[in-house]
């Protein structure tokens, strides 16, 4: 079963497009890794959000280990007023098909 992950950042004022750019830079990396279905950034006024999707948690592990993870740790640092949050969830379907999931 997939494994959903949501990361979310707080910029230090005046840093989230540096934040942003430090994504665009390294998402089509870590879309090309192993197991991963989804990597998307979702952004307001004060954070930027990461969905994620692997295809199983040891696809995780190795993403989290990876070159595309290194480099954005080294392309963030200074960038956050704290520290990001990461959150692992377990997908729980449920009504339509196509609505009650992430896809």
């Amino acid at each position: 079963m997939s494994v959903v992950v949501v990361a979310t950042l707080t910029p230090q004022p005046g840093k989230l497009q540096q934040i942003l750019d430090a994504f665009a830079l390294v998402a089509p990396k870590v879309h090309d890794e192993p197991g991963c279905e989804l990597y998307a950034a979702h952004r307001s006024a004060n954070h930027v959000v990461i969905i994620e999707r692997w295809s199983e948690a040891a696809d995780l592990a190795a993403h989290a280990a990876g070159t595309p993870m290194t480099q954005l740790n080294a392309l963030l640092r200074g960038l956050q007023s704290e520290p990001t949050d990461v959150t692992v969830l377990e997908n729980v379907p449920f009504g339509d098909p196509l609505k009650g999931t992430i896809q």
